[in-house]
């Protein structure tokens, strides 16, 4: 990879030459990560057009007052909070994804951290993508909880949910685990 990689990359965007240089390194990342990341982001992006096409003639009931497939075009986040910040919530995407690659690499290796990582790198993106080509990201998946009407989600957003639960798992299982090291080193000091 020489110098013409990087005369390619001299014309972008500050915060675009960060993300291509942070997943141009991140391409070390195991091959099956990469793997499992394209295979959700696909997943994520094949269940959206399959809903665009199945929900055209409206909603479809499938559990009576708790669980709908209900079409949403949001240009929010959850909540729509945010609601018409395209561009803002394109860059907290990309922000997200520098930090991720980042922070990644501060988490010992474990089963945990693949799949956290994995999730949440394809369900950022899928979100991502939404956002850059259509302007908002298509919403399906509707709750009812108590009376209480849930926002609509997707399949992306359920990955960021895990991805995130499970990479708070994975520190929690490293600083866990080395506290036991300490532990061990410490009994084995005083014998």
């Amino acid at each position: 990879m020489g110098p013409s990689h990087v005369k390619k990359w001299q014309g972008c965007h500050p915060v675009i030459h960060i993300v291509l240089i942070n997943f141009r390194l991140d391409f070390i990342m195991r091959k099956r990560e990469i793997i499992l990341i394209v295979i959700l982001f696909c997943l994520d992006q094949g269940v959206k057009v399959l809903m665009e096409h199945l929900l055209l003639n409206g909603s479809i009931v499938l559990i009576p007052n708790f669980f709908s497939l209900q079409w949403l075009e949001n240009t929010g986040a959850a909540w729509s909070i945010f609601e018409n910040q395209r561009i803002f919530l394109i860059l907290i995407s990309l922000l997200c994804l520098i930090f991720l690659s980042i922070i990644k690499n501060t988490v010992q290796e474990s089963r945990w951290k693949f799949f956290a990582v994995s999730f949440l790198y394809a369900g950022i993106l899928g979100n991502l993508v939404d956002r850059i080509v259509f302007g908002y990201v298509k919403d399906y998946l509707s709750f009812t909880i108590f009376e209480y009407h849930f926002p609509v989600f997707n399949l992306a957003d359920i990955l960021i949910v895990v991805g995130a639960i499970l990479f708070i798992v994975a520190v929690l299982k490293e600083e866990h685990n080395h506290g036991q090291d300490r532990s061990n080193r410490r009994r084995k000091f005083k014998n």
